[in-house]
């Protein structure tokens, strides 16, 4: 006989015969519902299709209504075809997502078929998602975009569900959606409950790893939200129809609670921009049918989302060569945030920087934009201190302005996150529409694959010692932290000329104990002068130390050129000038990242291989600055960007002072002062 606890773990009891069970048969009163609907009311639809009429929206839903409701067709054979719920299922649910709203906005039997036709086949699916604990199935990433997909397709249907399919559907959704998605919230919860979490045999793609702290790693990340979602608005779908539906939704709330004390108190994200949007267009989505079905909670109250709207704007880098927003992309972050996010906080707490944000900062492709957005609403530009952003992480962007052209410098300094690269003091800078010295994108999750080099220290605008980066792991349990950290110990803004230094000593002596102190100092005078000191300190054997710089090269535009003490980084809109010099002998070059370099069976790949790897991920140039074997090194880097078309080359100048080094460059002079461990930098 199963325990209380045992009880609620599996979620109470399941659905009666694969049938609701009266509701005289349930115990738990319920108090009358506030709405029916989970995201949007009748009276809503006429805002609805205006909004896909909007400047914002109106290019993603005719896109969208170009190929809906035929892209359907051709996504379910190709997920029949193959099984792979993690890639072709995931293709099912957004070609679902846009007939959906274009149904919505445009109605056509033509969509209503498709629509109906996908729910029928997503009930027969033996279920959604490809983790599981033990012999359970766990609901994470595609049981939550089901369930969420789903009931969005039932809503907008509306009448035009025959009662039968309806209840079919519900009960297909409690037991392959919602019933999994609890089980993944309660191990997360209780991480020593569980059986043991898993990759789904029968599923065809499966990476080899170590998932024995995967509730506790994911429980603690961006993947908490999706489940919480869909065991939030499934629950709320289901109250008055299933037993279980109150169990579900007390353990969504508490997770949605856990889920917003991710965030810092400032409002930023430990993974990077991309996945707080995740997390929280996941949550919110919970949270506004939890404000129509119950409203007991006022969701504003969780965390500060005027601080969060900052931290959107913070991470912002212009704009991409397509126009859409380009951003600060550490770890494996790569794009900003969806139009919902920045609408749901000005809709719910009429912060006209979220308007701004929804208006600037946002790029349309969900569901919820749709639904969420307001045209017209008061808007407010970024404060001026945002231009000089340091968040309770330590990282650190400073920038000109949040137009396209406007200088960009970020630096990745603090603590270990999910998703991270090895990237501590590494940093980048943007200027003139043109990513000069870049954050890889495109990391691999997989370990054997050549593009994993993309998130270790030698494939960033960072140092290696004796050849090496620091900390990392070697995806053991995927993309988790590792154990770097570093530290920001000076800062200095003032307002268009701000400096740092962070301290990432910790980092590199976890792999070479010989390593005293590591630190980088920065100073940005914008928009176009840049200046680092790197100091190295071995305690007793020498090591070479190499700093290097990587443009962006993805359309493969990018020249370098070195020659003696300087180096030029050309792309087709700017160019960046640099000088070096050292306390030692020291030889700069062009070259290309080696792919294959540092991975497990590195020693066995051919040219052929590494040809085949430069082929299929492109080539990333860099300049390496290397100095000689020594105890102790002190390299000091100038650059200066110059848009196309002016051919002057800007005049730098370094020398070695008593108390440091010198350096004059485009009318910014001063010393960087090394007379203690932690520098100064003395403006002129």
């Amino acid at each position: 006989m199963m325990n209380r606890r045992e009880i609620l773990r599996m979620g109470g009891f399941a659905l009666m015969g694969s049938r609701f069970s009266p509701l005289s048969f349930g115990k738990i009163e319920l108090p009358p519902a506030r709405a029916n609907r989970l995201f949007f009311e009748e009276s809503d639809i006429p805002q609805i299709r205006a909004n896909a009429r909007t400047i914002l929206l109106g290019a993603k839903f005719r896109e969208w209504a170009a190929r809906s409701p035929e892209s359907l067709a051709p996504a379910w054979e190709q997920f029949n075809k193959s099984g792979n719920i993690i890639y072709d299922l995931r293709k099912v649910w957004a070609a679902f997502e846009e007939t959906a709203v274009v149904h919505l906005a445009e109605p056509s039997e033509a969509c209503r078929k498709a629509l109906v036709d996908s729910i029928e086949a997503a009930i027969r699916l033996p279920k959604w998602e490809y983790m599981m604990d033990g012999d359970a199935v766990l609901g994470i990433m595609r049981s939550s975009m089901a369930t969420s997909r789903l009931l969005f397709g039932r809503e907008v249907l509306g009448d035009e569900m025959d009662p039968d399919l309806d209840q079919r559907l519900l009960v297909a959704i409690a037991d392959k959606g919602v019933q999994p998605c609890y089980q993944a919230i309660y191990g997360m919860d209780h991480p020593d409950e569980v059986v043991g979490w898993r990759m789904d045999p029968d599923h065809p793609h499966i990476q080899d790893m170590d998932m024995s702290r995967w509730p506790m790693i994911l429980g603690s990340n961006n993947l908490r939200g999706a489940p919480t979602m869909a065991l939030g608005i499934g629950a709320l779908a289901l109250l008055g129809k299933d037993e279980r539906a109150e169990t579900w939704l007390k353990a969504a709330e508490d997770s949605a609670t856990t889920a917003f004390k991710l965030f810092f108190g400032d409002g930023s994200y430990f993974e990077g921009l991309s996945y707080s949007e995740y997390l929280l267009r996941t949550i919110l989505a919970f949270c506004e049918a939890h404000y129509r079905v119950r409203g007991t909670i006022d969701w504003t109250r969780a965390m500060d989302f005027d601080a969060h709207t900052d931290y959107i704007a913070g991470m912002q880098a212009g704009k991409k060569a397509d126009g859409n927003p380009d951003i600060v992309n550490f770890s494996d972050a790569s794009k900003s945030i969806y139009p919902c996010v920045s609408s749901w906080i000005e809709r719910r707490t009429g912060n006209p920087r979220a308007q701004f944000a929804t208006e600037h900062f946002a790029e349309p492709g969900y569901f919820l934009d749709y639904l969420w957005y307001r045209p017209n609403r008061p808007s407010q530009s970024p404060p001026s201190a945002l231009k000089n952003y340091r968040n309770e992480q330590d990282w650190i962007v400073c920038r000109s302005g949040w137009r396209p052209d406007d200088g960009v410098l970020a630096f990745r300094s603090g603590r270990p996150a999910n998703h991270e690269h090895s990237d501590r003091n590494s940093f980048f800078y943007k200027i003139y529409g043109e990513r000069m010295l870049n954050d890889p994108f495109g990391a691999a999750y997989d370990p054997k694959t050549p593009t994993w080099t993309l998130r270790l220290t030698k494939a960033h605008n960072a140092v290696l010692i004796g050849g090496k980066g620091h900390q990392y792991h070697k995806g053991e349990e995927g993309v988790n932290e590792s154990q770097a950290e570093a530290k920001v110990v000076r800062w200095s803004d003032q307002g268009q000329r701000v400096w740092w230094c962070s301290d990432a000593t910790q980092a590199y002596n976890l792999v070479d104990a010989n390593v005293s102190n590591v630190s980088r100092t920065v100073l940005f005078a914008k928009p176009n002068v840049v200046v680092l000191l790197d100091r190295v300190s071995l305690e007793e054997g020498a090591r070479s130390v190499e700093v290097r710089f990587f443009p962006d090269n993805r359309d493969g535009k990018a020249r370098l050129k070195v020659e003696d003490d300087r180096f030029s980084i050309e792309r087709p809109r700017a160019t960046l000038y640099g000088a070096y010099a050292t306390n030692g002998a020291v030889e700069g070059s062009a070259r290309d990242l080696d792919l294959w370099d540092g991975l497990v069976g590195e020693d066995k790949a051919t040219e052929t291989d590494r040809a085949d790897a430069r082929e299929q991920y492109g080539i990333f140039p860099f300049v390496g600055i290397n100095t000689k074997p020594a105890k102790e090194h002190s390299i000091v880097t100038v650059m200066v960007a110059r848009p196309s078309g002016v051919e002057k080359k800007p005049t730098i100048a370094i020398r070695s002072v008593a108390n440091g080094w010198q350096f004059e460059a485009d009318g910014v002079k001063g010393i960087l002062d090394t007379s203690e461990r932690t520098p100064e930098v003395l403006l002129g």
